[in-house]
């Protein structure tokens, strides 16, 4: 299992090349005016905090663009994030800011390990260590690019892989007046809130065959750790009642082993989309995530998530 789970931290490793790289010390965020992909640096609570931040094209004026937030997994990282997924091809093609913030490790003073420390993000679950406000990384991190950027606050849209799913459940929970809509994949809710600022559009994707988050609930060994987890309907159940919808989800499409089911319209016509791909493991549909399926199960693409999950996206600003 050691020589596994180093094999499958090596790979991480390889398949993340290393954005421009940020100067030493706080980044000016003025230079993520300029088009193209950055690296930058923030410091929060006696740390220093890196994200990576993707500006389109086509600046000039006064037209204002939608911002993407994508919250990598655990054990992953920025880099690997922004060269897994799709979002810079996406955002490129589409015209949007994409951000790709960084967890630290669960042990946050020391230098992150694949295997022995590796980047969390603290997403309101009890087990997860570490005297880190990742909550306000984000909110924080939102106002500074909110204060120099042309971002659209209406179309600010969170999503995030396993770990980075979780903590966006957690982001929602908290900043559902800041954000329009999310997106989790392949995790479930460790939200603490018991109400809303407002209903919450929610994309939901999971798959049945994941050993990381099984789909009807029960025990996993993850990082030397048995956990406990429930079953992945009672968090699309939970978001459903927290944003008014009817507790019974209709069912809008099952073909081709993807069942698309949709809870709404609740409050504001807030709804939650819950897409399951029966056979398909911790895996983002059309992605190249290098884990081992002794790890991760099967991988199956059968539609491309980064493409369905803008499309959500683009229907569903704020309100006005």
């Amino acid at each position: 299992m050691l020589r596994l789970l180093w094999s499958l931290g090596l790979l991480v490793w390889l398949v993340a090349p290393v954005w421009a790289k940020e100067k030493s010390g706080v980044t000016d965020f003025n230079t993520f005016l300029k088009p193209g992909e950055n690296a930058g640096v923030m410091r929060l609570a006696d740390r220093d905090r890196r994200f990576l931040i993707f500006t389109p094209d086509g600046m000039a004026g006064d037209r204002q663009r939608p911002i993407v937030f994508f919250f990598h997994g655990a054990g992953g990282s920025a880099d690997q994030a922004a060269h897994t997924y799709g979002w810079v091809e996406k955002a490129r093609k589409e015209h949007f800011f994409v951000v790709f913030p960084e967890g630290l490790g669960v042990q946050p003073e020391t230098a992150p390990s694949f295997l022995v420390n590796p980047r969390i993000w603290r997403d309101e679950r009890f087990s997860i260590p570490g005297q880190v406000d990742d909550v306000s990384f984000f909110s924080t991190l939102l106002s500074k690019l909110e204060a120099v950027l042309p971002i659209d606050s209406r179309r600010v849209y969170v999503t995030g892989f396993s770990n980075g799913a979780a903590m966006t459940f957690t982001l929602g929970g908290h900043f559902s007046d800041r954000i329009a809509a999310i997106a989790p994949v392949s995790s479930q809710s460790f939200s603490s809130v018991d109400t809303l600022a407002r209903p919450l559009p929610v994309y939901y994707l999971v798959g049945t065959a994941d050993p990381l988050i099984p789909f009807n609930g029960g025990s996993m060994l993850l990082w030397g750790q048995m956990r406990q987890t429930a079953p992945v309907r009672e968090s699309a159940d939970r978001w459903a009642k927290l944003d008014g919808c009817p507790p019974t989800p209709q069912v809008v499409s099952d073909e081709d082993g993807v069942r698309v089911e949709r809870y709404g319209p609740g409050r504001d016509h807030a709804e939650v989309i819950f897409t399951v791909i029966a056979g398909n493991g911790h895996h983002w549909p059309t992605s190249v995530e290098p884990l081992p399926r002794v790890i991760s199960g099967p991988t199956l693409d059968p539609f491309s998530a980064t493409d369905r999950i803008w499309d959500f996206f683009a229907h569903h600003p704020l309100p006005d």
